[in-house]
């Protein structure tokens, strides 16, 4: 019985890994079933106790003893022919019937079958249907544990099978509920010639899987994307810097909805029509060519200059900040209002640049000396200058005037430089 058990495995290994011994194709996939198996001895038109053919051949009660497994695997030669071998395994506990006895019962006596066939398919409604009926031809070997009804001539020898080559027909059916998976059901007649071992009917239900790719199962193609934002680099425009899918992969570092590879000012939120930069004077001249941005005019975006005799006098202011601000101090106040003073005298216009020391990043530095310029300018608007006679720009820490590695030189680079223009006539 062992030797038996050994075979079976070996045989159920041979007929899952037989598959990969030769080239799959779509036309004529590989199959795999994987079934519950149920043994009936008694309706097979042999002397009593197995009744006539087909005699109460439904009486699941009575005569089937169900069981698992029986695995499968088929080979489609054709559109409408397949070889299959399979495997199963059982235990019986029902034999037949006697006068006046519903059901013989015996003693969970082992099964274990080994089955080659030829399976012919009908093709149903039409090609496409998902319902396939067959036929099948072949046979096998087929071991069953001795008991009363099962036994050599020599008597019954206690865990010896009683084994012998079988004559096998089927019917069944498969019906496929997508092109990968299915359901399966078959009943096989098994003859055999041998008295000692009985003929019988093996009855299966279980699952199908189709194991050869389909048409509709294309592998997925590797998607490339080198910066990794998500967009593929065929439809990138910057596949070597993360961007937005909007913006067809290209980064946008002011955040006006203009890709920095198109915006000619792209630190600076501006619009679409200055090309991403702006016009803060509002002349139509973007700031970027504007010879004048805060002021308005036709000339290079500058007004239109008089020939007058003029007298200019140019001077220069310095406030000073405290560290990490930007607010106006009274020293700082004393300064500006001498500036204030000095614009009485005629035409004016005044350019302020602010500047920081060294201590944190270059980003943080360059926008706290732009906030110093920017407070300087509101201070001098507040006592009634023009804004559109200011103008104003940071330089971070990168114009220092004394040294950074000391606390009095870093006071010294927080500061904003006016230069104070005043022309009269």
């Amino acid at each position: 019985m062992k030797k038996s058990y050994n075979f079976l495995t070996i045989a159920l290994l041979v007929i899952v890994g037989t598959h990969s011994l030769f080239a799959q194709n779509k036309e004529k996939p590989w199959v795999l079933n994987v079934e519950a198996n149920a043994i009936d001895v008694y309706p097979v038109g042999e002397n009593t106790p197995q009744g006539e053919y087909f005699d109460e051949f439904f009486n699941l009660t009575d005569h089937w003893s169900i069981g698992f497994p029986k695995v499968t695997i088929s080979k489609y030669l054709t559109d409408n022919l397949s070889a299959n071998i399979s495997g199963s395994f059982n235990k019986i506990k029902k034999w037949g019937e006697f006068p006046g006895s519903p059901k013989v019962d015996v003693d969970k006596l082992t099964y274990l079958g080994f089955d080659g066939m030829f399976n012919y398919y009908f093709s149903g409604l039409s090609k496409r249907s998902k319902l396939k009926p067959f036929i099948g031809l072949g046979g096998g070997y087929t071991w069953i544990e001795q008991g009363q009804f099962n036994t050599f001539t020599s008597g019954i020898n206690k865990d010896e099978l009683v084994g012998a080559g079988t004559v096998n027909g089927a019917v069944g059916a498969n019906y496929w509920i997508s092109d990968r998976i299915g359901l399966n059901v078959q009943t096989t007649y098994k003859h055999s010639f041998k008295e000692y071992l009985t003929k019988h009917w093996q009855h299966s239900i279980g699952v199908v899987i189709n194991l050869t790719k389909t048409d509709n199962e294309e592998p997925e193609e590797e998607v490339k994307d080198r910066d990794g934002d998500g967009v593929p680099d065929e439809k990138d425009d910057c596949p070597d810097e993360p961007g937005l899918e909007a913006l067809n992969g290209c980064p946008d570092g002011d955040g006006d909805g203009i890709a920095d590879k198109d915006d000619d000012c792209p630190t600076i939120f501006g619009f679409k029509e200055f090309n991403g930069c702006k016009d803060s004077d509002g002349d139509g001249y973007a700031d970027n060519i504007d010879d004048c941005p805060d002021v308005k005019g036709t000339n290079k975006g500058c007004p239109e200059v008089k020939e007058v005799e003029k007298k200019e006098v140019i001077s220069e202011k310095t406030v000073y900040f405290a560290f990490d601000k930007s607010s106006i101090n009274a020293e700082a106040q004393a300064v500006l209002d001498e500036v204030i003073n000095a614009t009485k005298n005629g035409d004016y216009s005044i350019s302020i640049d602010g500047h920081g020391d060294h201590i944190g990043t270059k980003e943080y530095n360059y926008k706290l000396s732009l906030e110093r310029a920017d407070a300087v300018k509101e201070y001098l608007i507040s006592k009634g200058l023009s804004r559109i006679l200011i103008t104003t720009k940071g330089e971070g820490e990168k114009a220092p005037i004394a040294s950074n590695d000391t606390e009095s030189g870093r006071a010294k680079n927080r500061r904003a430089e006016l230069t104070i223009k005043i022309i009269s006539q």
